[in-house]
């Protein structure tokens, strides 16, 4: 196959679903306004002539088309339905493929009417739709996708990278601090807030470390909030880590915390899990997809840091369950949360969907 992909290049999604086609020896071209960073495919960057997000997608139509018609795609991959969508029914290229990544149907499809006619407007052209979560899945629906058309597909993780091992490095020795772990990037939609708030309560009842990975606009904030709560101490904040490094830290966790605030399926949630860990994550229908209350995790509110405090004391004094959830959640992930098991899915999915369109 020949594809052509229109995503957000900087993202690691991005890169990851490029990767995998070029692995399975596909030709690959990635069109991408955004700086693209080590990428696994050949890259085009696109440029906006106009200004708002809408307005420069459109102006850069014309350049698009160009482009495409020298590639000569088998299929359009579009990340992101709204933007990216937009963008692959427009261009007049087919069978056409949109991926839903969370926040353009939860956020996005919600938020103005502007966004919610791309929507609507890119599924009713797309021959094939991908969502990661039921939620999402549902949604995409209800906004035009056609139901037969729609797959629900995992991104899932690299199971030869996020595995189970004995805790090693710094956990050593020190069975009596719990180390907590979030791998959540530094944004006001993680909500990173609720878990500073809750760390004085913690640690008032625990021995507690808390490993802060990820980067974003938030984090000098938030690093200055652990310092006002006199917390600071008990606080690393490792910025943004490569697989392999984020892999280790999770090996070495306990409990691992997601505060977010709005999520379909996260990659995130999926590579603690595959490490053994046990999660405590906002109640949240793409969480709930994954997380089975006091049996494989702990569900907070959104907007209760004492609650949250509380659910961690009580999880990290229970030796048993902590050893039960990880077992439970390493067996979860090797049955529906593997990357190249699901992506193969897709694969087979837009072979399928070109072999249809020839055949019209």
């Amino acid at each position: 196959m020949r594809i052509a992909i229109l995503g957000d290049g900087s993202l690691t999604h991005t890169k990851r679903w490029g990767g995998f086609f070029k692995e399975q020896g596909h030709e690959v071209l990635l069109f991408s306004f955004e700086e693209t960073e080590n990428s696994p495919v050949p890259v085009i960057q696109l440029k906006k002539y106009l200004p708002t997000n809408l307005l420069g997608y459109l102006s850069s139509l014309r350049l698009l088309k160009k482009e495409l018609g020298r590639f000569d795609p088998d299929i359009v991959s579009s990340l992101y339905i709204s933007g990216y969508g937009l963008l692959g029914a427009l261009c007049g290229f087919r069978p056409l493929a949109v991926s839903a990544l969370g926040s353009d149907l939860l956020v996005d499809y919600k938020k103005h009417f502007v966004h919610k006619a791309q929507i609507k407007y890119a599924l009713g052209k797309a021959g094939l739709i991908t969502a990661d979560s039921e939620g999402l899945s549902r949604i995409a629906i209800e906004a035009g996708a056609s139901k037969k058309n729609t797959l629900k597909i995992y991104f899932g993780i690299d199971g030869n990278v996020f595995y189970r091992s004995p805790k090693t490095g710094e956990a050593q020795g020190n069975n009596d601090t719990t180390l907590i772990i979030s791998t959540r990037n530094h944004y006001s939609i993680y909500n990173l807030d609720l878990l500073i708030d809750a760390a004085p309560y913690i640690l008032k009842e625990i021995n507690a470390r808390f490993i802060i990975c990820g980067d974003g606009p938030e984090r000098e904030n938030l690093q200055k909030k652990t310092e006002k709560l006199g917390v600071g101490e008990n606080f690393s904040f490792k910025g943004k880590l490569n697989p392999e490094e984020l892999s280790r830290e999770l090996r070495k966790s306990d409990i691992y915390i997601s505060t977010s605030l709005s999520d379909s399926t996260s990659v995130s949630l999926l590579e603690a899990m595959a490490s053994g860990l046990t999660p405590i994550v906002t109640d949240l229908e793409g969480n709930r997809e994954w997380i089975i209350e006091g049996e494989n995790g702990v569900i907070i509110p959104a907007d209760d840091p004492v609650k949250l405090a509380e659910s961690v004391i009580k999880t990290a004094a229970n030796k048993p369950f902590l050893e039960k959830a990880g077992n439970i959640n390493v067996r979860i992930i090797l049955d529906r949360g593997l990357w190249e098991d699901n992506m193969k899915r897709v694969e087979k999915a837009m072979t399928t969907l070109i072999m249809k369109e020839k055949n019209r």
